[in-house]
This record gives structure tokens, C-alpha cells and sequence, in this order.
């Protein structure tokens, strides 16, 4: 078996820094506002991030064809998030003790309610004029960075995505095809249990098959459409949101899931041909369709 080809330099730092703003900030010990910014600076000071420098990340975020990352300069107003305190744990009364001594460990068992957590409220990014653009630099301001979509952390807020919320020409242009690229062998299993977003925020969708930059997954061989307005006019409505960089992106219903319902169509490639396999909520057979 060929050795499998070494990663180049820049390829393992798109990872490192996949890894961190996708999955891991949290793990490794970083601070993530619900928008999914990060420090830059505490990014970079990350063990798996050692001889990766500030200009190598920049020019990672402008040269990546498909905009995974985006940098911001600014300062984050937000008071200081409380850490939890543990709740101590109640100890166990023995049994066949005399009924003093059990009074008396009751007495030492019972743990006060614990305090309620205190109330904190995230406070929206203030961005500021970056370095060099000709006005002065407030002292807080500093360079934050964010991926733009694909997190398994759990993002409390939406802030760095746009939500799509009605049907007019320019939500239609920015959303597109709405197509899901996956494995043909998946089909029935999709078709009854529904596209499901797994252990990430979304399901992934892309708005062209070609000449954009966002593309279904290399090799798809089961492209599924998604229908925008079934999706919109749910009860209650499936969100439909399109990131920085061009994806759309749906969370699907309370359980994370896109039914087929909610599809248009669904088409099966393979040699070369796009074969209509289900459209109008029924199987269909045999319809080749023009890409």
C-alpha cells in the first residue's frame, strides 16, 4: 500500500485551526462567544498550533477558496461569565444506627439548595476600524476569528448567520439549489428516518451544482433537494439560515432532522447521468434530469 501523502504546511494548519473553531475550542480551554468567535491570540498559544503565526492565519482566511474562516477586529463588552460551582455531594445516612446518630448525620448530610447561578448576558461584538485604516485604534480592539459554519460545539446564538426568512428574489439567489450531496447506499435509510445534521449544528446544504463557489460533497452520489417554502411554512417553521462563506445551513426540526417531507427531490449520479429517484413526494423511475 502507497504511503499515504504528507499534509503541506498549510494544509495542517486549515486543520489545527478546523479542529478548534469547529469542534474543540471548548476542549481546549477556550473561551467561544455564542457567534462562535475566538481570541486569535489565544487560538494561536494552542499546542497544536506551535510554529503557526498570526500571518499565516491571515493569509489562510483570504486565500481559502471556499471562506471557511473569517477574521474580526474588535473587543467583546460582555461582563465575565461565571463559572459553576460544583454541588456537593449528600451523604449517605448508615443503616442500623442509633436514632441519634442518625438525626446527627442527617443534620451533617443536609446540603443547602445551591445557589442560583447568577444571571449573565452576552452583550453583541462591538467591531472596530482594523489596525492601519487610517483611524485610530481603541486599546480593547484586537483580532478575533470564527469558522464560518460546520461547528459540532453547541453555538447558543445565530449571530454568524444570516437567517432566511422570506421568499423574494434575493433570498431565492442566496439560498439556490438547497441540494444535501451523500452516498446513494444511504437512500432508503434517508428516505425513512430523514436527513439528520449528526453530531453538528446543521445540516449542510449547497446552492449550485456548478460554476459557485460551494459545491455538494466531492463524489456525491445522491444529491438531495430541499423545498424552501414547505421548510418556512412549517409548524413550527424549520430555520434556514446561509453562512458568510456561501452554505446554507438548516438545523431541521426539535430533533435535528430534515424529513422528506420537507424535500423536492432526490436524484441518484451515477456514469455520469443524474437519474430522478423521488420528486413531488413519491418514487419516481427512470427520469434522467438536465444538469
Amino acid at each position: 500500500m502507497a504511503p499515504r501523502p504528507t499534509d503541506s504546511p498549510d494544509v495542517k494548519a486549515s486543520k489545527a485551526l478546523s479542529y478548534i473553531l469547529r469542534h474543540g475550542a471548548e476542549k481546549e480551554g477556550l473561551y467561544i462567544r455564542s457567534d462562535g468567535l475566538v481570541k486569535l491570540k489565544a487560538v494561536l498559544a494552542r499546542p497544536r498550533m506551535k510554529e503557526i503565526g498570526q500571518a499565516t492565519v491571515f493569509r489562510l482566511v483570504e486565500e481559502n477558496a471556499k471562506k471557511r474562516f473569517e477574521l474580526s477586529f474588535g473587543y467583546d463588552p460582555s461582563p465575565p461569565k461565571p463559572k459553576k460551582k460544583p454541588v456537593p455531594k449528600k451523604k449517605k445516612v448508615v443503616p442500623g444506627a442509633p436514632v441519634d446518630a442518625v438525626a446527627e448525620q442527617l443534620a451533617k448530610a443536609a446540603v443547602s439548595e445551591p445557589a442560583p447561578e447568577p444571571e449573565w448576558t452576552e452583550l453583541p461584538f462591538v467591531s472596530l476600524p482594523a489596525p492601519g485604516e487610517g483611524e485610530p485604534s481603541e486599546p480593547r480592539g484586537e483580532w478575533w476569528i470564527r469558522a464560518t459554519q460546520g461547528h459540532s460545539i453547541a453555538l447558543e446564538g445565530t449571530g454568524h448567520l444570516e437567517p432566511v426568512v422570506v421568499d423574494d428574489a434575493a433570498t431565492r439567489e442566496r439560498v439556490g439549489l438547497m441540494v444535501h450531496g451523500t452516498r446513494w447506499e444511504l437512500y432508503e435509510t434517508l428516505k425513512q428516518q430523514g436527513l439528520s445534521k449528526m453530531n453538528r449544528q446543521h445540516v449542510h446544504l449547497a446552492p449550485a451544482l456548478k460554476d459557485h463557489r460551494i459545491l455538494p460533497r466531492n463524489g456525491s452520489t445522491l444529491l438531495i433537494y430541499l423545498n424552501l417554502p414547505a421548510m418556512l411554512a412549517a409548524n413550527p417553521p424549520i430555520p434556514v439560515f446561509t453562512a458568510a462563506n456561501g452554505v446554507v445551513l438548516t438545523p431541521g426540526d426539535a430533533d435535528g432532522i430534515v424529513k422528506k417531507e420537507y424535500w423536492l427531490k432526490a436524484v441518484h449520479v451515477t456514469k455520469g447521468k443524474h437519474y430522478v429517484v423521488w420528486a413531488d413526494g413519491k418514487d419516481v423511475v427512470g427520469e434522467v434530469e438536465d444538469k
